[in-house]
């Protein structure tokens, strides 16, 4: 967190309830209302009892939070984790009973990030099985080291969840590689150098993509476009076919997302990811050529190479690898528009204000400004920087001036691009029946790629019985003297040295696919401190993982064996629907009915009735996919989303981030007067913005258009700074008498503005009041005997200055003032 002075102060409070806690953290909540009656009324639509959770708090409100949550119940596999201000955490002790310390932490804010790093949690945020929860202090909205934190929080759970992901999404890569080996049959490899010295468009789907659609369809006959799946649909839709269609995304959602596409099979050639949605792959009713390796454990030495991290990385590699010297990106913004949208419109994506509050990185623009961008576009960028670099013979150019400048990449408006002529021939390259295989030549291709998949099995059932005995041995080693110990640490060296020397690239795809279950055999303990025991318990974890990794891949290998058999099936005469029917229906994969009749005319037009019925259904089944009612992103519910979104302000405003606060502002304009909460954001944003501005008159008169029972915490610190910066002192009372009902820390203050004021004798009462309460906070002590010494009360100023010295007894202020009075007596 950025270095400032902080607001904590080491002065406790014990509310009307009895109960200690830190009024420089949770101001006068707790003289209003007990802890439990708070957050019984706070967390009641929350479920604090969710098993097998990570349950994460910014902020204990003082220790209270801490407290209630540990008496309550264990739910089954939930784990909680405090973050908390660091300066809080050297105030308070807490004691966590030990059969509450394996589930139950505590953890200050600047040792969170390694703490997320820990396997305990980490495993929780890349599931994404955790749930954030706010204290009292953090929800409010008005403490500014609170605010802090909870950007520190959410920051690192976004930056862990994103590097997390990495390895756990290449097990999804895996699965549904070995999904698709039946449909990888022809490499994008046929595509290379088709298109030397000619232009292609790589369309994304980012907000500019609707600002070049004109053009687009102007110039169509001399590009070759590209566009990402999910907005190939929109494209046809406005009368623009795409010559190639790439897909690259894992996730099952993928085909729901991309559905629109599934019609333009018979218009357009689709170039998927080894690894792409495998309900998209087996249902593309139309050709098909993969990038990457067809199996997961060959190395990939004559094909396309699938590039990340995202689909435009992999399309504008694909356009390098096929010749072209100018690549065009049209909608390949890589960060939010002026207006703060995320994609074109019409097409899968999130409403503006569902996302105002989310965290996201900042980057330039080739218009000179600053936009926001997900990290997951931040890596995009960096990537796409390294392969431009990479390839200084082609001309890199984006059509849009608002998108993310990116090192090696141009902006040029787009009535300034010349075409290359490319001829009607050279165009028909990419139709689609140039990459349509025979069903003979399908099945002897599925033929091909199932005895390598019968081979890897064979391989597998070695390996597991190899490591089977590693476990024998493991086991032994437990109860063994020293004198066995090194014969049997020999026998396992062996076993080791045969499966990496005879299966290297099988025990690398082992290791690479179950990454997360070795790195349990990872350790930051010094080797040079280990016991025979710890020896032993790694041993153990690292062949346990390994026999669980190679059976789970086994398992995906006899199934991908089933599939391809049913796929060979599908070619055979005479027809035997029972062959490969079956596996459709298990896959839902009832598209492949489509794909069949087309393949097999003949047979299609002398089908039994029955199997002429079996079709149709299969064929009603597939287009009811598409008849879902549309998917609703969750982004929780509004008031959150908010509230989210005045946390985020007024983290740009304590780094004073202007240009963060423009786009803000920029964003939230057309929306301000829709509801009470946007205009309100609308002028404190203003009130921000003017002040870093340096325009002091000017922020006070915006902040003040907001309502007073609208007005926080730090909205009335904002104005009362600055109306004193002004000397506008009737303002700064007005304001003061509002402040102490929220926090009596300003007590203080509101006695120096009476006092200025010439309202002495409300200052006095003003300051006794807040030291009845905190009669050992020495600064406000010195303030006091500072006033009684301006009001002449020279006796009573020597008694608190005396008070001072009880507490602290080398206070220098306390002595200097003792001695000049002392001096002039």
């Amino acid at each position: 967190m950025t270095q400032h002075q902080s607001s904590i102060t080491n002065v406790f409070a014990i509310s009307p309830f009895d109960e200690y806690y830190l009024p420089s953290v949770n101001k006068l909540t707790f003289e209003k209302i007990d802890s439990t009656s708070l957050y019984n009324d706070k967390f009641k639509d929350t479920d604090l009892l969710q098993d097998n959770t990570l349950h994460i708090f910014v902020g204990m409100d003082s220790g209270l939070l801490a407290n209630y949550v540990l008496e309550k119940s264990r739910p089954i596999g939930a784990k909680y984790l405090f973050v908390e201000l660091d300066e809080v955490c050297e105030l308070l002790t807490f004691d966590i009973p030990s059969e509450s310390q394996k589930n139950f932490s505590i953890c200050a804010a600047s040792e969170f990030e390694d703490c997320l790093s820990k396997s305990d949690f980490n495993l929780f945020i890349v599931k994404q099985r955790f749930k954030m929860h706010y204290s009292s202090a953090a929800s409010s909205n008005s403490h500014d080291d609170y605010t802090k934190l909870c950007h520190l929080v959410e920051k690192n759970i976004q930056n862990a969840h994103f590097d997390g992901t990495t390895a756990f999404t290449q097990k999804t890569f895996v699965q549904q590689q070995l999904n698709n080996v039946s449909e990888n049959l022809l490499p994008a490899q046929l595509l290379k150098n088709t298109f030397k010295g000619k232009t292609c468009v790589v369309l994304g789907g980012g907000p500019s993509l609707d600002e070049h659609i004109e053009w687009i369809n102007t110039n169509r006959q001399n590009l070759v476009v590209f566009s990402v799946s999910r907005i190939a649909g929109k494209l046809a839709k406005l009368g623009i076919i795409s010559d190639i269609i790439v897909t690259v995304d894992p996730q099952d959602h993928s085909f729901e997302v991309n559905e629109a596409m599934m019609f333009l099979s018979h218009q357009s050639l689709l170039i998927c990811a080894h690894h792409a949605c495998s309900d998209i792959v087996a249902q593309w009713n139309g050709s098909l050529l993969f990038t990457g390796a067809q199996l997961p454990w060959q190395a990939n030495e004559t094909n396309i190479e699938t590039i990340g991290p995202t689909v435009t990385n992999t399309a504008i590699h694909i356009a390098e690898e096929m010749g072209f010297s100018q690549i065009l990106l049209c909608g390949v913004d890589l960060c939010h528009s002026k207006a703060g949208a995320t994609h074109t419109v019409n097409t899968y994506t999130a409403s503006l204000l569902n996302t105002l509050g989310n965290m996201y990185e900042w980057v330039e623009t080739y218009n000179n400004e600053v936009a926001e961008t997900p990290i997951q576009l931040l890596h995009a960028i960096e990537a796409l920087a390294e392969a431009a670099a990479l390839r200084p013979d082609i001309t890199y150019t984006n059509l849009s001036i608002n998108a993310a400048k990116v090192n090696g990449i141009n902006y040029q408006h787009k009535d300034s691009i010349v075409l290359e002529t490319i001829e009607p021939t050279q165009k028909h390259l990419l139709s689609p029946s140039h990459f349509t295989l025979s069903p003979e030549q399908k099945a002897i291709k599925l033929t091909q790629t199932n005895i390598q998949i019968e081979d890897a099995i064979t391989d597998f059932n070695i390996i597991i019985d190899e490591v089977n005995s590693a476990l024998t041995i493991c086991k032994k080693m437990h109860t063994a003297n020293s004198s066995s110990i090194s014969n049997l640490a020999k026998k396992l060296d062996n076993i080791e040295s045969k499966l990496n020397t005879k299966y290297p690239n099988i025990c690398y795809l082992i290791k690479f696919y179950g990454f997360y279950e070795f790195s349990h055999f990872l350790t930051t303990q010094n080797i040079d401190n280990w016991t025979q025991n710890d020896i032993n318990i790694h041993h153990n974890i690292y062949y346990q993982a390994y026999h669980d990794i190679a059976s789970e891949l086994r398992s995906m290998l006899i199934t991908a064996n089933k599939r391809l058999q049913s796929r060979i099936a599908e070619h055979k005469t005479p027809i035997s629907f029972s062959d490969f029917v079956p596996q459709w229906i298990e896959d839902k994969h009832y598209g492949r009915a489509e794909i069949w009749v087309k393949e097999h005319p003949n047979e299609a037009s002398q089908m039994t009735q029955a199997d002429l019925s079996c079709i149709e259904q299969l064929k009603k089944n597939y287009q009811d996919l598409f008849k879902h009612t549309a998917t609703k992103v969750v982004h929780g519910d509004h008031a959150t989303n908010i509230n989210n979104a005045f946390k985020k302000l007024n983290n740009l405003f304590k780094h004073r981030h202007v240009q963060g606060i423009t786009k803000m502002l920029e964003y939230v304009e057309p929306f301000s007067t829709q509801e009470p909460s946007l205009t309100k954001f609308y002028h404190l944003a203003k009130s921000y913005e003017l002040f870093l501005h340096n325009k002091a008159e000017a922020s006070l008169t915006e902040i003040l258009k907001i309502s007073d029972d609208m007005l926080l915490e730090n909205e009335y610190q904002h104005i009362i700074m600055l109306s004193l910066n002004l000397n506008k002192l009737d303002v700064s009372l007005q304001y003061l008498e509002k402040i102490v009902h929220f926090n009596d820390a300003y007590l203080p203050q509101y006695a120096q503005v009476m006092s200025i004021q010439g309202q002495y004798q409300t200052a006095l009462n003003l300051y006794l009041n807040y030291l009845d309460k905190y009669p050992n906070d020495i600064p406000v002590l010195i303030k006091l005997g500072t006033f009684l010494l301006n009001v002449e009360e020279f006796e009573s100023a020597e008694n608190v200055f005396k008070q001072v010295l009880q507490l602290e007894p080398n206070n220098q202020t306390a002595l200097r003032y003792i001695n000049n009075m002392s001096q002039h007596q």
